[in-house]
């Protein structure tokens, strides 16, 4: 784990240093919030306009595996120091519905080595979690939820740039204790 956590407090020296706003999320931000127990990469989610630029860091960091570009997306995997990390600059989901990834879609940080961690907004996870059909991670979050009230429900709505499915925005309604 100390590597991780290295790898961790150097993409985020690096990338604050460069002026890149960006979130972690993904199994990190869900172990963070006692959700889950493990995690196996870090989720580094950038806007779209800033994928470049987070790119240029952390190829500098390590070595760059994958990348694909597709749809005003960006997606990279790095490893360096023990770590895998996945970049994101945007997702479209099947069912053509963009994630909106901005400078607000941290919603506080993490203490990792003397570094703050940018979190991302479970809320966001949430939302995203149902459109990629992560139904056990959604329901995780859901779950979690349950004994702590969403903190910032307008999140939810804000997290995509199109209306939500019907089906997701009943279960919003739900979370909200709006039924």
């Amino acid at each position: 784990m100390a590597l991780k956590e290295k790898a961790l407090k150097r993409l985020t020296e690096k990338l604050t240093a460069a002026g890149v706003p960006f979130s972690l999320g993904g199994s990190w931000l869900l172990v963070c919030r006692g959700i889950l127990d493990t995690f196996h990469d870090f989720d580094v989610m950038v806007p779209p306009e800033q994928a470049a630029a987070a790119d240029k860091v952390l190829s500098r960091l390590g070595m760059r595996g994958d990348t694909t570009e597709e749809n005003g997306c960006f997606h990279a995997s790095y490893h360096f120091d023990g770590a895998d990390v996945d970049l994101c600059g945007g997702m479209v989901f099947d069912s053509g519905i963009r994630a909106v990834i901005g400078p607000d879609s941290a919603a506080g940080t993490a203490p990792v080595l003397g570094a703050a961690v940018p979190l991302g907004h479970l809320e966001d996870w949430f939302v995203w979690y149902s459109l990629m059909g992560r139904t056990r991670r959604a329901d995780a979050v859901a779950a979690y939820f349950a004994d702590h009230p969403p903190l910032r429900p307008e999140r939810f709505a804000a997290c995509v740039d199109s209306p939500l499915p019907p089906e997701l925005a009943e279960a919003v309604r739900r979370l909200c204790g709006r039924e």
